[in-house]
């Protein structure tokens, strides 16, 4: 019976998101009617949503689950995303869907995994941020000359190179060999009010 009531809670949920969704303006049915004149744009994006960006998606949060000891099953890490997808589309806010993957993950583990399962979420979403800033910096490479010619677009071309400078200095100094008592990042974590755990035990074991 609990899980019946959960289950129409859901629907419920679902549906009240859908109506508002649909009198906001924010979901028109009729932007739709070019993918009845161009269905082949419609083939394209679903193949490439469900073929590429989504399991990409995946396999990249089920490989930080694993690395911090937490198994997670393919197949779950693959239906979360999917979920985690549905809420960052339909809701405000970009990270709505992994405050929804965090929470069934961090449900499903023990105590002294739960910190660990939230920061995958974290790593996740920056490792995301890289591949966009990486992106946008090749795009800006091979349309160079085009760029150079607007006026207009130079101060983002300039945000675009800070931001791929930054987090290649960011990532040079992560990957770099440091010795324990000397890594800056290890110092950095010591000063937060989370300190007393073990911060050593969860970045070198």
């Amino acid at each position: 019976m609990k899980k019946l009531l959960l289950i129409l809670l859901k629907i419920v949920v679902v549906g009240t998101i859908l109506i508002y969704l649909i009198r906001s303006g924010r979901l028109n049915f009729e932007k739709l009617m070019l993918f009845r004149d161009a269905p082949e744009i419609l083939a394209m994006m679903v193949a490439i949503l469900i073929l590429a960006v989504v399991p990409m998606a995946t396999f990249r949060w089920w490989l930080l689950l694993r690395a911090i000891g937490i198994q997670v099953n393919p197949k779950q890490t693959f239906v979360l995303t999917w979920i985690g997808n549905f809420f960052n589309t339909t809701l405000p806010g970009a990270v709505t869907g992994d405050v929804v993957k965090g929470y069934y993950v961090i449900k499903a583990q023990e105590e002294d995994g739960r910190t660990r399962a939230f920061m995958t979420l974290l790593i996740d979403r920056f490792v995301g941020l890289f591949g966009l800033i990486v992106m946008a910096f090749f795009a800006l490479v091979f349309n160079f000359e085009l760029i150079l010619f607007q006026e207009r677009l130079h101060s983002l071309a300039w945000i675009i190179v800070a931001l791929f400078g930054g987090i290649v200095i960011f990532y040079s100094i992560v990957l770099f060999p440091f010795k324990v008592d000397n890594d800056p990042f290890l110092r950095l974590f010591q000063r937060l009010p989370a300190s007393k755990f073990s911060i050593k035990k969860q970045l070198y074991s």
